[in-house]
Formats: structure tokens, sequence, C-alpha cells
């Protein structure tokens, strides 16, 4: 035994507590006596005993009447009758009353030990089955709060995540409209381009017709009437020929404008090089104009009627604003990151102050008079809005009298323009 079990002997007859002392104590029992039924009450209030064997007969009381209060002071404490009259009547009540054996004198100590061992065998099979019943109800206790726990978690969860799928919802359904809204937009708005594109193209017609018209009755009235014409009048006529040239032009520069990346083109493998070749083959230079370009060009993706429409305003603006005898137009490439290409046009020119670099790109920015140089005003404007349909941008560094430096950063690949 690891602790010691505690018996307390209750009898007024000095050799039987001595006795039963003396063999409880070989046996490993811890021991204390009474001889009285109140000493044997003080004893059971000052501590706990496993086992209390009672003689029926004490001075005080019976020692049946004992077995109430020490009950209720120890549930658990075992109750041991002994007694040298034999009546059922008093065994029934010991019973009733909560004792667990009834022993009759004189005692046979093989039968003492026997149900003392017993009955403490028995108390230990109750105390264990106590503790796990209790431990039992503790594990339930616990496993009933965490469920608890888990269930309300679960709850919070679930309410959260319905908040979530019906926040999702919404935000599915507003963007299923905003889709179709966009998508009628971008109908109306493809609509509305078709009908620009026609309506520019009939303006075109409309006032070129006009414009043809002023010209040819020029023609006609100078050939009517040549004698009669003076210095002044053949003036008048040379300023209305320009005139009319100029509306053309710029009739014509408008609708090209409006037509630059109107309708998607499928990209293609471009050799740069190649593509600014032709460009400068189709520009049937003069003799005063030198264009120097490397042979070594990248290869790219890109809509090459946008890249040569591009060059070719470029490279008639780097020629146009130069007044050098010998005008030098470079033009060559540089990486710029890892996805695009920086393409650059530099010439000798008249150069441009820096507080107009943005505006020149805008239609009918024009920094000098058409006296001094010849245009509509539209060539840097075309070129910025092919540029952007490439997905790409363009900028220029410039200084007055120092030429002029426009870059075109276009991308390596593109799927759709």
């Amino acid at each position: 035994m690891n602790q010691k079990e505690s018996i307390l002997i209750v009898d007024d007859d000095e050799s039987s507590l001595r006795s039963l002392t003396l063999i409880f104590g070989r046996k490993g029992y811890e021991t204390e006596t009474a001889a009285t039924g109140r000493e044997a009450i003080d004893k059971a209030q000052r501590r706990f005993f496993n086992l209390a064997l009672l003689d029926i007969k004490l001075p005080d009381m019976e020692g049946l009447e004992l077995l109430p209060p020490l009950k209720h002071l120890h549930p658990d404490m075992v109750l041991i009758m002994v007694t040298a009259y034999a009546s059922t009547k008093n065994a029934v009540r010991a019973l009733n009353e909560g004792a667990s054996a009834y022993i009759i004198k004189p005692l046979d100590m093989d039968e003492v030990l026997a149900t003392v061992k017993q009955a403490l065998e028995n108390q230990r099979l109750v105390e264990e089955k106590r503790q796990a019943q209790e431990a039992l109800r503790k594990a339930h206790d616990e496993l009933e709060q965490r469920v608890e726990e888990r269930t309300a978690k679960l709850a919070t969860t679930t309410e959260q995540l319905n908040l979530e799928l019906t926040e999702r919802k919404q935000a599915e359904e507003a963007l299923s409209l905003a889709h179709m809204e966009l998508k009628k937009r971008a109908a109306d708005l493809e609509l509305a381009n078709q009908e620009l594109s026609q309506y520019n193209y009939i303006v075109a017609h409309v006032l070129k017709a006009p414009l043809r018209a002023i010209g040819n009755y020029a023609d006609f009235l100078r050939e009517d009437f040549p004698a009669i014409l003076g210095g002044d009048q053949k003036a008048y006529f040379e300023g209305l020929d320009r005139a009319v040239a100029h509306g053309v032009e710029l009739v014509e520069d408008l609708l090209e404008f409006s037509h630059v990346g109107r309708r998607g083109v499928p990209t293609q493998a471009i050799d740069v090089g190649v593509v600014l070749q032709e460009v400068i083959a189709s520009l049937a230079l003069s003799p005063d104009v030198e264009v120097v370009m490397g042979n070594d060009w990248p290869t790219i993706d890109t809509d090459p009627t946008l890249l040569r429409q591009i060059f070719q305003d470029l490279i008639r603006n780097a020629i146009k604003f130069n007044h050098a005898s010998h005008k030098r137009v470079e033009i060559g490439w540089l990486p710029a990151g890892e996805e695009r290409y920086e393409l650059f046009v530099r010439d000798n020119g008249i150069g441009i102050d820096p507080r107009y670099h943005e505006q020149i790109f805008g239609v009918f920015q024009r920094l000098h008079t058409r006296e001094e140089y010849e245009g509509t005003g539209v060539g840097l404007a075309i070129v910025k809005k092919a540029t952007n349909k490439l997905q790409g941008s363009v900028r220029v560094e410039s200084k007055i009298g120092e030429g002029s430096t426009f870059f075109v950063a276009l991308p390596k690949t593109q799927r759709e323009i």
C-alpha cells in the first residue's frame, strides 16, 4: 500500500482494543481507538478514517446510534458492526443505517481481517469508480465547452462566410452590370466612330470640291484675261492659289488624323530597320539632307502602317524645321527596360523651346507662321495618336538652336492593337 489505510476501533473492552490494534498494526494499517461513542465522533471530526470497527454496546450509546453521525461526517467511510448478541433485527438495522458488514463475537481474527480487507477493497473500487466518473464528467464538460466554443466559432465563421458570399455576389452582379454598360458604351463608341469616319469622309469631299472649284475658276480667269492682269492682280491670284492649296492640305491632314488607329490591325514581327529604309526611300530627299542610321535594328511585334506614319512625320519635321546648309538626321534606338525599345530621330535643326515640349503634340499647335514654315500643325498630333495606339509613348528633348531629338518608346511585343 502506498499510503496506510486508517481504522478507528470503537470498543469499551480494553483487551479487545489492544488485540485489534496489534493485529491491524502488523498488517500495515494505521489505527486509533475510542472507548465511547462521543470520543469516536470527536476523533472522526478531526480526521478521516477509511474504516470504523464499532462495538454495538458502548457506555454512552449503542453502536448503532453512531452510524448516522459518522456517515454524515464521512460518507465514504466503511462501517463494520461488532456484537456478541446475534440479532437479525440489529443486523438489518445496521445495514440500513449504512454499515457494510456485521461481525459476531467472539471474533475470528482471520474473518475480521478478511472482512476488513474486502471492505477496504470495495471502498477503493468505489473511490476509483467515483474518480473515473468525476474524470468522465469533467471530460464531458470540457468536451461540451469545446463543442459550444467550436459551434459558436463555426456560427461566426458561417455568418462571415455568408456575408462574404453575399458581398461577392453583389460585387459580381455590379461587375456584370458594369461590364454590360461598358460593352454598350463600346458599341456606342464604335458606332460613333463609324459615323464620325463617314462624316469626316463626306466633309473632306464636300470641302475639297469647292476648294478645287475656286482653284479652277482662278485658273480660268488667268487664262481668259492674261493681258489685263497687272502685278497686283497676279499676286492676288498667287495668294489665292496658296490659300486653296493650304485648305486642301488641311482637309487631308484632318482626315488622316481621324483615321489613325481607328480600327484594330493584327500585329506582325517587323524589322524596324527595313521599315525605316522604306520610309526614307519614299520621301525622295534632296541632296542637302543626310540620313544616318545603323545596320543592327531590333524586331518588334507591331503594326507596320502606323510605324511608317510615325517616322515619316518625324523625318519630315526634322528636315522642314532646319536652316542648316547640310541637314543631318540621325535615326537610332536604345533598350528601355526589359519590355520596350526607345527609337529616336535626332536633327540639327532650329530646336524647340522646352516650354512647348508638351504643347507641340496637340492638333493645330504651331510655333511658327505659315510664312516661316509650311504645314498644318497636325503632324505631331498624328505621331502621338499613332504611338498611343501602339501602346507606346513619345517625348522630345530640345533647346532653341541646338536641334531636337524625338524619342518613341514601343513595346517589344503586343498581342492586339
